[in-house]
């Protein structure tokens, strides 16, 4: 990933310089005219747009990455909740509910968290939540009343923070905001190259710096741009740390 954004700022920087060294070309040899103080009043506006919607993006983006880390804990905790709840089930019942809890973790991490990347989950992992809802439907009769009422809550929990992982799945952020801030930067960068100044190395180096720093807000955007499908996305910690707890669970008897 640093390699990634070391070359995204060098091509930014270098496609940047070329384009200023061009405009000092055209004005210096045909003669372009002084555009004036305007083009460069509507640089700093568009330099201010650019790094205000960079700014929301990446606070947008962060929060979405912090939302779902929370669900995922939340709902591999109802899973954990789940597992504890069964040792006061009936012998049957408990072995039937710990297995299809460990299943469930071990399907969401090996088979549907790969394909989240594509925005889409796994039926058969749909199909064992729905099998863990139906374990605990069917709880017997003679098992303790808190025990039945504990794994109901957490089926229920299960389920909805499931829907909600299920649903940020299709997130990101809006392409029109991706495209805007793209076109921002561009637009930073082409008043810089029309004013025509400073001229000489100094402000070509200048008007480079300004390029990568553009370019480099907009490859951090796309590495944010989704939960689970970008460079810096979720993955399935919460579910190995149930594995772990459950884990912990059977080593200690409980």
């Amino acid at each position: 990933m640093a390699v990634a954004a070391v070359l995204s700022v060098l091509c930014a920087a270098l496609i940047a310089m070329g384009a200023a060294k061009l405009g000092h070309y055209v004005a210096r040899n045909r003669g372009m005219p002084d555009v004036g103080p305007a083009v460069g009043t509507a640089a700093g506006v568009v330099f201010s747009f650019f790094i205000l919607t960079l700014a929301f993006l990446m606070v947008s983006s962060a929060q979405d990455l912090a939302v779902a880390r929370k669900g995922n804990y939340a709902e591999a905790g109802a899973l954990i909740d789940l597992y504890l709840a069964a040792d006061r089930m009936p012998v049957q019942t408990k072995g039937e509910v710990r297995e299809h809890s460990s299943k469930y973790a071990h399907m969401v991490i090996e088979r549907e968290w790969p394909k989240m990347v594509d925005g889409e989950t796994d039926d058969e992992t749909w199909a064992m939540a729905y099998g863990l809802y139906e374990l605990v439907a069917k709880i017997p009769a003679d098992t303790p009343p808190k025990a039945v009422d504990d794994a109901r809550d957490a089926v229920t929990r299960l389920l909805m923070q499931r829907r909600v992982r299920v649903a940020d799945i299709q997130g990101g952020l809006p392409r029109i905001m991706v495209v805007t801030l793209i076109g921002a930067a561009v637009l930073s960068v082409g008043f810089l190259v029309l004013i025509g100044w400073p001229r000489g190395v100094r402000g070509i180096l200048g008007i480079a710096a300004l390029g990568g720093i553009c370019g480099y807000g907009v490859w951090l955007v796309l590495q944010l741009n989704h939960a689970y499908a970008s460079g810096v996305h979720v993955d399935p910690d919460a579910f190995h740390e149930a594995l772990r707890r459950m884990a912990f669970v059977n080593a200690h008897g409980i």
